[in-house]
């Protein structure tokens, strides 16, 4: 009877331990190894390509930016649509930008085309980075961000996907 109890309780040890692994993981969604060179993704095919990325109030250096792909130049920025999961809940001000620096980040969406405390789905069709307008010049690393002010955030994730084709028509 006594060995019958044991096993439960360590089953429900074990159950406890998985779950709580799981939610550790979905709390470090943008934890890219920093040090690596960024490779561009092309299938050479005449089709649309994405990078999907979440972000979360605290992932691992997000503050001052974290790389997370790269794209070639005259790469054409399709389409960029995020969904707020979990709305940011800084205190005074919450900025989710993507760029092509890692010192702004801001040039593909920057600060008001996303509306950080709203838990919805959201197309991004005037971010300004669409079209060539962040290939144009040359290769570009893309850079995540995510910064505050005042009482620092307990919150919020958002999940982005950036279509893009790359320049292969030639």
């Amino acid at each position: 009877m006594k060995l019958n109890t044991l096993l439960k309780g360590w089953g429900k040890a074990i159950a406890a331990l998985i779950l709580t692994a799981f939610a550790v993981t979905a709390a470090f969604a943008l934890n890219v190894d920093q040090t690596r060179i960024m490779s561009k993704r092309d299938a050479s095919r005449q089709e649309l390509h994405y990078y999907r990325l979440t972000i979360n109030f605290n992932d691992p250096g997000i503050a001052s930016g974290a790389a997370f792909g790269a794209l070639g130049q005259n790469w054409y920025i399709h389409s960029i649509d995020c969904h707020v999961t979990t709305a940011f809940n800084a205190s005074t001000t919450n900025v989710v930008t993507l760029g092509t620096t890692k010192t702004s980040a801001n040039e593909v969406f920057g600060t008001g085309d996303l509306n950080e405390a709203s838990a919805t789905v959201q197309h991004l069709t005037s971010a300004l980075g669409l079209g060539l307008n962040a290939t144009s010049a040359a290769d570009v690393t893309l850079w995540a961000k995510y910064a505050q002010t005042g009482t620092a955030a307990t919150a919020g994730s958002v999940t982005c996907v950036l279509a893009y084709a790359p320049n292969n028509d030639m």
